[in-house]
Formats: structure tokens, sequence, C-alpha cells
């Protein structure tokens, strides 16, 4: 302490050094007081600014997090409307083959049909053929028959004229 370093007078310490000394405490104390008034303004100042970064930040965190909700709406709304266009396509692709699978079994109908038509054509065509051989072979039959006769006819004719009737058994 200071009392040590302060002399002594009659009546007690030098009144000049005491004056000095708690003027020199009084510099010291404001000195010290102004460095803390100032640190805590600094401090203040310091606390403010972090509250506005703080309050920018929530702003900030709000915000994305509302664009996170809308994001994740999004998403699961793509998700399902994807679902859907792929449910779509497969009953789509379902229906599709179940009309070309009616259409097949249509041609195949038609083809059943058109084969039975052709085997009777052919049958009708075989019987044709065979009316028409048995046609030709009975105008053939005739035809040569009818020569036989007629060369018959001549051959008695010609006998008669001869004078001889002969008969033909």
């Amino acid at each position: 302490m200071m009392a040590d370093k302060m002399k002594r007078v009659i009546f007690g310490y030098n009144k000049r050094e005491v004056m000095d000394y708690i003027s020199q405490i009084k510099t010291d104390y404001e000195d010290e007081l102004t460095r803390k008034q100032d640190r805590m303004m600094e401090l203040l100042e310091e606390n403010r600014n972090l509250k506005v970064e703080l309050k920018r930040l929530e702003e900030k965190l709000l915000s994305y997090e509302e664009k996170e909700e809308c994001i994740s709406k999004a998403l699961v709304k793509a998700e399902r409307k994807a679902q859907d266009i792929i449910n779509d396509g497969h009953r789509k692709a379902r229906e599709e083959r179940y009309k070309i699978e009616l259409e097949k079994r249509k041609w195949e109908d038609r083809v059943k049909t058109i084969r039975k038509q052709i085997l009777d054509f052919e049958r009708i065509v075989c019987e044709t053929l065979e009316e028409f051989r048995a046609e030709v072979n009975y105008l053939a039959s005739k035809e040569i028959s009818d020569a036989l006769l007629c060369d018959e006819d001549e051959f008695f004719t010609e006998d008669r004229e001869d004078g001889d009737i002969r008969s033909v058994s």
C-alpha cells in the first residue's frame, strides 16, 4: 500500500501526499470504471449485434424449415404422381394385352373359320370334280356308245344292202 510510502508528519500523514494518493486512486478508479464501462458498452453492443444476428438466423432457419416442408410435400406429391403414372401404365398395359389377346383369339377363330371354309370348298371342288369326271365319263361312254351304235347301224345298213341280215349277239 501507499500508506507505507507516505511520510508522517505531526498529527498523521502528509496531507498533500494523502490527497495525491486519493487523487491517484480516484483517477485509477475512474480509469478502471471507464474501461469497464467501455467494455460493458462493447459487450452490450456485441450482445445487441448477436441478438440481431440470432433473430436473422432464426428467421432464415424458419424460412428453410418452411422450404423443407414445401419440398417434402412436393416430393411426396411427386412420388405419388410417379406411382400413379406407373400404376396407370401397368393398367393400360394390361388393358392393351387383354385387347391384343381378344384380337388374337378373334383372328384365330377367323383362321379356323377360313380353314373350315377352305376345307369345305376343297370338298365341294372335289365333289364337283367327281361329278364332272362322272359326267365326262358318262358323256364319253355315251358318245362311244352312240358311235358304236352308229357304226352298228351302218354295219347293219350295209349288210341289209348286201341282203344278209346278221344279228350281233
